[in-house]
């Protein structure tokens, strides 16, 4: 494989992405078969449906606002709180969703798809109801 550039980002919190689901923006970063890095952005309201992923991991690391993780798999389940400074380590085969709760700020973290290739976004339900 060809050495790939470095890339620089000075304002991770100011990247700008496009339209997902309502309310929810990504900007990829980095896409490549051992990993994709994209910064989300969640304004109020917000949210990234619940779903998991059959082998890829998710990797979060908040930035800026809070957004709630509700995750439940084998090993438990609960909500993370994904603030500036946090990181949150999400295995394979676990439910997840992420949802911006305030009324006021935007969410902002950067997610890491790891492996990216077989990359799968199964939507799935909670089996508990865990909201």
């Amino acid at each position: 494989m060809a050495q790939l550039p470095v890339k620089i980002v000075e304002d991770i919190t100011a990247v700008a992405g496009e339209g997902r689901a309502a309310g929810v923006s990504k900007a990829v970063l980095s896409e490549h078969g051992e990993e994709q890095t994209a910064v989300f952005r969640l304004k109020p309201g917000g949210v990234i449906e619940s779903h998991l992923h059959s082998r890829v991991f998710d990797l979060f690391f908040g930035l800026a606002g809070c957004a709630d993780i509700t995750y439940e798999g084998q090993q438990g389940s609960g909500v993370a709180r994904l603030k500036a400074n946090v990181y949150c380590g999400m295995p394979p085969g676990v439910r997840h969703e992420v949802k911006n709760n305030s009324t006021t700020e935007d969410a902002v973290f950067i997610l890491v798809h790891a492996p990216y290739e077989g990359y799968d976004f199964i939507p799935v339900e909670f089996r508990r109801v865990t909201k």
